[in-house]
C-alpha cells in the first residue's frame, strides 16, 4: 500500500464527510457534534452523543452502547436542513466483531421531535458501514430505532460508533 492510499484510509476514517457516489458532490455531516440522547447506556463513557463525535478511535470510548430492546439514539440538528442520507458506523467500523452490527433497525425524521416520518428501514443488515440514500427532505430531528442490535439475536447490545446525517 503506498503513501496515497494510507493517506485516502486515514481521511476516510477520520473525516466528517458522508461517502458520495462519484456524481455526487462530497455532503458535510449534518449531525457531526450536535445533540444527541438515547436510550439507557451500557456504561458511563458510552452515551449517545459519542455516535456524532466524529471519531473511531476506541472500542470503549467513541461508540453509543445501550442495552435497552428496542433501543434509540435522536439527534437535534439545531435547524430545519435538507436531508439526502445517512451513514451508520456500526460495531465493525469501530474494530468490533461483524458478529456485533446492528441487525435491524429504522431512520425517521421529524420537523418538532414529536412526529416522525419513517425514511428508511433495514431487516438484514450484516455491514460494519451502511448507507442509506434517501428522496431529499427537510428535517430538524433525525431518529434511529434499532430493533435487533446484532447479528445474534441472544446479544442485546446496540453499537453504534457514528450516524452522520447529509
Amino acid at each position: 500500500m503506498n503513501r496515497r492510499s494510507i493517506a485516502w484510509l486515514l481521511f476516510a476514517a477520520f473525516s466528517p464527510l458522508a461517502p458520495a457516489a462519484a456524481d455526487e458532490p462530497t455532503r458535510a455531516n449534518l449531525a457531526l457534534h450536535r445533540p444527541a440522547t438515547g436510550s439507557p447506556i451500557c456504561k458511563p463513557g458510552e452515551e449517545a452523543e459519542k455516535a456524532v463525535n466524529g471519531l473511531l478511535a476506541s472500542k470503549t470510548h467513541d461508540k453509543f452502547c445501550s442495552l435497552q430492546r428496542p433501543a434509540w439514539l435522536r439527534i437535534d440538528l439545531q435547524s430545519e436542513r435538507e436531508l439526502r442520507g445517512f451513514t451508520i458506523k456500526h460495531a465493525q467500523a469501530g474494530d468490533e466483531s461483524a458478529a456485533m452490527n446492528t441487525r435491524a433497525f429504522a431512520l425517521s425524521v421529524s420537523d418538532d421531535g414529536a412526529t416522525w416520518r419513517q425514511v428508511a428501514k433495514v431487516d438484514e443488515n450484516v455491514a460494519g458501514i451502511s448507507v442509506h440514500r434517501i428522496a431529499p427532505t427537510r428535517a430538524r430531528y433525525v431518529r434511529l430505532d434499532i430493533e435487533q442490535p446484532a447479528q445474534d439475536p441472544a446479544d442485546p447490545a446496540t453499537r453504534i460508533y457514528e450516524l452522520e446525517a447529509w
